[in-house]
């Protein structure tokens, strides 16, 4: 039934209240997209504009925002001693990002040597002799800006497992993701560490020196130091790389988060077959379980129905935090513990969704259980042919919850499923979330990442649950 009758559509009332009913739901969408659209524009950020919290990525069609970006990424912080005719106040990124006007002038002034002017002829010799020369310099003389990114792929490349790494640097490091070289990279130019994990940070600076050089690259991470002594060449190989390199530095800085995320969730262990299975599991195990209480409860007329109700329904009152150490107790107390029925179990059963679809099957017409009776239908034929059929959209909304649950339930998981084998993508993630802290970007490309499946599920549900909203009040 229309909320405005037909009658009533032209009626100056009727067009305000339709056009604050569109404004209001304008609004309701764009409360909830912009969210969405600064967690995805903050997935493809780096350390430059990460703090922004925009819903558009500026470098992609800003020239002097994508210039400063990609020297963000040699440096940890401005580089001073290159550039001292910069304003004075720019000492971290974040600060230099929300300076638009100036980045605007430091870019065009950086590159207006360079951009007017094709490469020279042999310009490229010129870069890689640049580069040989760093590559023949003491590495104890070089710097190197390190992407954490790069240290997982790198080290698994030399030693293969974790183990091997482990045994070479006398350390105890659970994987690859967990090395970081950040004390070695403050260590002053000349001055060595004895020992193998210092040996690999200086195979480290060369390793970008030679991807660089395979590359066709003007700059690379590692670079002369101290930078003010070169500071004239320093520049303008990062203006010329800018200029030949730029938009590919640019995409891959952008999706670097993305495949980071991609080697810690999905390649290495079982993260993305156990989901799969749990999620299977719990979707099937709720779909029977569930519909079969309610049926039970609305099909026969017991007197303790409605004790049974009021039961359930308290369980609803308490937080999943309350129940947490009994459930893992009791599961203890099963020998279930690292196992999928300690993960599906607790869920099999849900008060809200038996109460909502014993709502459900008692609005339905008693006259078509009188009618299968009379056909000699049993019981499990009226449940399956008659009473399932004529409740999808309740039981999509039961599945859709389900599989929110169990795929995005990362605290039961990791409370009863202490080994890794047995971990989730939602596990995976929590852990992700505390190993990449300093990279908060990289996180919300894990966000992103795990969000897809969510967002596809109700898409593909919305017609059937949309049908359990209109269909009730159609009635």
């Amino acid at each position: 039934m229309s909320v405005v009758l037909e009658s009533e559509r032209r009626t100056v009332k009727a067009r305000v209240f339709v056009a604050l009913l569109y404004a209001a739901l304008a609004l309701g969408a764009a409360t909830m997209v912009y969210p969405f659209a600064v967690m995805l524009t903050a997935s493809v950020s780096s350390s430059y504009d990460y703090r922004r919290h925009s819903p558009a990525v500026r470098a992609a069609f800003d020239r002097a925002d994508r210039f400063t970006r990609g020297l963000a990424v040699y440096f940890r912080s401005f580089p001073r001693e290159l550039y001292p005719d910069a304003p004075a106040d720019w000492t971290g990124w974040d600060v230099v990002a929300r300076d638009h006007a100036g980045v605007e002038a430091f870019a065009e002034k950086e590159l207006a040597a360079v951009e007017r002017a094709e490469v020279p002829t042999g310009g490229m010799d010129e870069a890689r002799r640049y580069l040989d020369e760093v590559a023949a310099a003491d590495p104890l003389s070089t710097r190197c800006a390190y992407d954490p990114r790069d240290v997982a792929h790198f080290l698994k490349d030399k030693y293969g497992t974790i183990e091997r790494l482990n045994a070479a640097w006398g350390l105890s490091h659970r994987s690859f993701f967990d090395v970081s070289f950040a004390a070695e990279a403050r260590v002053p130019a000349g001055r060595a560490i004895p020992g193998a994990k210092f040996a690999d940070w200086l195979e480290l600076k060369r390793y970008y020196i030679d991807r660089a050089k395979k590359r066709g690259d003007f700059f690379a991470r590692t670079y002369p130091e101290p930078c003010a002594e070169n500071a004239a060449v320093l520049r303008r190989q990062i203006a010329l790389q800018f200029k030949e390199h730029g938009w590919r530095d640019f995409f891959e800085g952008a999706l670097s988060n993305y495949r980071l995320v991609g080697e810690y969730l999905f390649i290495r262990g079982r993260a993305f077959v156990n989901t799969l299975l749990l999620v299977v599991l719990s979707v099937l195990a709720s779909l029977t379980v569930n519909p079969l209480a309610a049926y039970a409860l609305s099909r026969f007329r017991m007197k303790s129905t409605e004790k049974i109700i009021l039961f359930m329904l308290a369980t609803m009152a308490f937080p999943a935090a309350v129940t947490a150490i009994p459930g893992f107790l009791l599961i203890r107390s099963l020998g279930l513990l690292n196992t999928f029925a300690a993960l599906v179990l607790p869920g099999m059963a849900s008060g809200m969704s038996i109460f909502v679809l014993k709502g459900f099957f008692d609005a339905l017409p008693r006259e078509l259980y009188e009618a299968a009776a009379i056909d000699g239908a049993g019981e499990w034929t009226v449940f399956r042919r008659i009473t399932l059929p004529m409740t999808t959209p309740i039981l999509a909304v039961n599945a859709l919850n389900s599989f929110i649950h169990a795929y995005s339930s990362w605290e039961w998981a990791f409370l009863v499923c202490q080994k890794e084998s047995h971990w989730t993508l939602a596990v995976w993630m929590y852990q992700m979330s505390q190993t990449f802290a300093h990279q908060p970007w990289c996180v919300m490309a894990g966000f992103v990442i795990v969000s897809i499946p969510t967002a596809a599920v109700f898409l593909l549900c919305q017609r059937v649950i949309l049908r359990g909203i209109v269909l009730p009040s159609m009635k």
